[in-house]
């Protein structure tokens, strides 16, 4: 667990309850029964799927609060991979989703997105090369690209449908939005690096909203 998502989990606990491992995420038989597996299907061969039908590999939610899954998204949720799946038409059953800010921030964040993620694993592994491909050299977005950014943003979508075929409310917070913090204007980064008294709230109320 990194520092952020470690502060970020502290900061929450201490104001609620935070849990793990005990709501559900999204399996190919959800997305079928819900009938999103056309959906999941097509948005995966627009990032370059190469098998016949996308398969699924998801981890548990990062934590849950309050009965939310709760995602933190940071820098290598960004990227122009992450934008393709944003233009899902399920978005428009998610109406609490961040879909302006998040689609902002991929194309703004991009080069932080590139500045962690452009080496060994984040870039790419044999599992990623299986669903999406052989990718382009490391730091070289153009062709092929990144295989592993293609395989996270895929998952990251098919996470978004969980309030649609679990009931499972859902909460992403990225590291680029913007709250008030002891009357000060924030992200959300800067605040996990240095939080105040007033931090923990600040965050809880975000969660809260983009759970509603």
């Amino acid at each position: 667990m990194g520092k952020m998502q470690s502060t970020f989990e502290e900061l929450l606990g201490g104001v609620g309850a935070v849990e793990h491992k005990r709501l559900p995420f999204p399996r190919l038989q959800d997305v079928a029964r819900a009938g999103y597996e056309d959906l999941i299907n097509s948005v995966y061969k627009s990032l370059g799927g190469v098998l016949t039908s996308a398969e699924l590999n998801l981890r548990s939610w990062d934590l849950e609060f309050e009965g939310i899954a709760v995602e933190l998204d940071e820098h290598l949720h960004f990227n122009r991979y992450r934008a393709i799946t944003l233009g899902a038409t399920a978005y428009a059953n998610l109406p609490v989703f961040p879909l302006d800010a998040y689609r902002r921030y991929c194309a703004e964040f991009e080069d932080d997105c590139l500045r962690v993620g452009a080496y060994g694993g984040k870039w790419s592994n044999p599992s990623c090369e299986r669903q999406f491909g052989v990718g382009s050299a490391q730091k070289i977005l153009e062709g092929a690209g990144a295989p592993r950014w293609k395989q996270r943003a895929f998952y990251d979508f098919v996470k978004d449908l969980c309030p649609l075929v679990l009931g499972v409310k859902l909460a992403r917070i990225a590291i680029w939005d913007s709250i008030i913090d002891s009357g000060t204007r924030r992200t959300v980064k800067d605040l996990l690096f240095q939080p105040t008294i007033t931090s923990a709230e600040a965050l809880v109320k975000l969660v809260r909203a983009r759970a509603a």
